[in-house]
C-alpha cells in the first residue's frame, strides 16, 4: 500500500502506561451515587469527584427518559433502535468462545487476504492488520454492561470462556493475542451532518451495531479455523481500538482524536478482532495528517464545546498527542440529548468520495506544500464553520398519534 512506514507517526516519548477502562467518562458516568465502586472509586481520584457527579446527572436523566420513551415523539425512539441492539452481541461467549481442537493450516498472508475479503463482506470498507501491541491493552475492565449473573443458557448460550478476561467492574485484563484486525464502518454523511441530533445519534448507534456484528462473526470464523480470537465492539473493548487501528495501518492519529483515514477522513467507526490464528501483517502509514492537522484546527474552532484543543499536543501516558477535554464533549452531548459528530462532518479529510475529493486528498498527502492552501479551499467549497442538515422526513419529530 502506498504512504506505507516502518513506525507510525504519534511521538512515544517514555514508557506507555495502559489505560484502565474505569477511568473512561462513559464507566465514570454510570457509576451509582453512594455505591461502593463510586465510593471507591473517588477515593482513589478525588479530583474526578465533582465533575463525575454532573456526568452521573446527564446519565440518570437520560435512562429516566429512555424509560418514558413512549410519551416522546417518534423520533426519540431511533437511538433506541440501535444502540440498545448492540449489548445482546456484547455477551463473554459472543464476542470470545471455544476454539475448534483442528487447526487449519494456511500460509499468513494468504490468510490476511482471506480475512480481509471476509470482513469486507461483512460490511467493513477497510480492514488492516497489525500486531497487537500489549500496551493497548485496558488494565481493567470499567464499562457496562456486566456479568454479574451471568448463567450458560445452551444452545444459546455456552456460558464464560474459559479464560476469558474481564467479566465484571474492576476485573483486570490481560490478552495474549500476537494480531489485532481493525475494521472500518462508515457513517452516513448525510445523517451525520444533522448533529447533533436524534436521528444522527440513530446512524452512529446504527454503524456500532452493524461493526458489532462484524467482529463477532469474524471472531467466530477464525476459532472455527482453530484459533483463538476476541471481537472488541462498542459495548465490550478489551483493547483501545484507535491506536491499535493506528499501528495497522488505517490511518493516523488526528487532533479530534479520531483515526483519520485517506479514503474516510474521520466518518467512521471502528471494531476489531485479535487473534493468534497466523497472519501477514500491514504497515502504518504516513498521511502527512500530523502536519496537516497541525494546520487545519477546522475541528477545534467548530466544537461548540471546545473540547478540541487548539494548542500544541501533550504527553499522555507516555505518548505526545493532542488531547481532547473528554468531560467538555460529553457533558455537551448531555446538554444536546444526542450524540456530537460535527467534528467528524467538518473535517476536510470526510468530505464524499468523488473522483474530485479523492484527487484533493491525494495532493494533500503527497504535498505538504499545498496543504495550507487546500485547507482554505476546502472553506471556499464547503464553509468554514458548520451547516446543520435538516433532519430527514422519515426522521421528523412528530407528536405521537392518539390510540383508538
Amino acid at each position: 500500500m502506498a504512504h506505507e512506514v516502518e513506525r507510525p507517526t504519534y511521538d512515544v516519548v517514555g514508557p506507555i502506561q495502559r489505560y484502565d477502562e474505569r477511568d473512561n467518562v462513559f464507566s465514570r458516568e454510570a457509576l451509582l451515587p453512594g455505591s461502593p465502586e463510586e465510593r471507591e472509586y473517588h477515593a482513589n481520584h478525588p479530583e474526578l469527584d465533582k465533575i463525575d457527579h454532573r456526568l452521573a446527572k446527564h446519565f440518570f436523566e437520560e435512562a429516566e427518559a429512555s424509560s418514558a420513551m413512549a410519551e416522546k415523539a417518534p423520533s426519540e425512539a431511533l437511538p433506541e433502535s440501535t444502540f440498545r441492539a448492540v449489548s445482546a452481541l456484547a455477551l463473554p461467549d459472543a464476542v470470545d468462545g471455544p476454539v475448534a481442537p483442528l487447526k487449519v493450516q494456511v500460509a499468513p498472508a494468504e490468510m490476511a487476504g482471506n480475512i480481509k475479503s471476509l470482513a469486507r463482506h461483512l460490511g467493513a470498507v477497510q480492514v488492516r492488520i497489525g500486531p497487537l501491541n500489549p500496551a493497548w491493552i485496558y488494565t481493567n475492565r470499567g464499562v457496562w454492561p456486566f456479568f454479574d449473573d451471568y448463567r450458560a443458557n445452551p444452545p444459546a448460550f455456552d456460558g464464560v470462556p474459559k479464560g476469558y478476561q474481564g467479566l465484571n467492574y474492576g476485573d483486570p485484563i490481560e490478552i495474549g493475542h500476537r494480531f489485532a484486525i481493525s475494521m472500518a464502518f462508515p457513517q452516513n454523511p448525510r445523517l451525520i451532518a444533522t448533529s447533533p441530533s436524534k436521528t444522527s445519534s440513530f446512524e452512529i448507534g446504527r454503524v456500532y451495531a452493524a461493526s458489532a456484528l462484524a467482529a463477532v462473526e469474524l471472531g467466530n470464523y477464525i476459532r472455527a479455523l482453530g484459533y483463538p480470537a476476541r471481537a472488541h465492539h462498542l459495548r465490550n473493548y478489551g483493547v483501545l481500538l484507535v491506536p491499535v487501528a493506528v499501528d495497522s495501518g488505517l490511518g493516523e492519529l488526528g487532533r479530534c482524536g479520531y483515526v483519520m483515514s485517506k479514503e474516510l477522513g474521520a466518518n467512521f467507526r471502528l471494531a476489531c478482532v485479535t487473534t493468534d490464528l497466523p497472519l501477514a501483517t500491514d504497515k502504518p502509514v504516513d498521511l502527512g495528517v500530523q502536519d496537516f492537522c497541525e494546520k487545519c484546527l477546522k475541528c477545534a474552532k467548530n466544537c461548540p464545546s471546545a473540547a478540541i484543543p487548539t494548542q500544541n499536543k501533550v504527553v499522555v501516558r507516555g505518548v505526545k498527542r493532542w488531547q481532547i477535554d473528554a468531560e467538555k464533549c460529553f457533558l455537551y452531548w448531555g446538554s444536546q440529548g444526542a450524540a456530537c459528530a460535527i467534528c467528524q462532518v467538518v473535517c476536510p479529510w470526510s468530505k464524499p468520495s468523488t473522483l474530485f475529493h479523492r484527487s484533493i486528498a491525494e495532493l494533500a498527502v503527497r504535498f505538504p506544500a499545498a496543504r495550507r492552501v487546500l485547507i482554505q479551499a476546502d472553506d471556499w467549497v464547503y464553509g468554514a464553520g458548520y451547516k446543520r442538515a435538516p433532519v430527514p422526513d422519515w426522521a421528523e419529530a412528530r407528536e405521537p398519534t392518539a390510540k383508538p
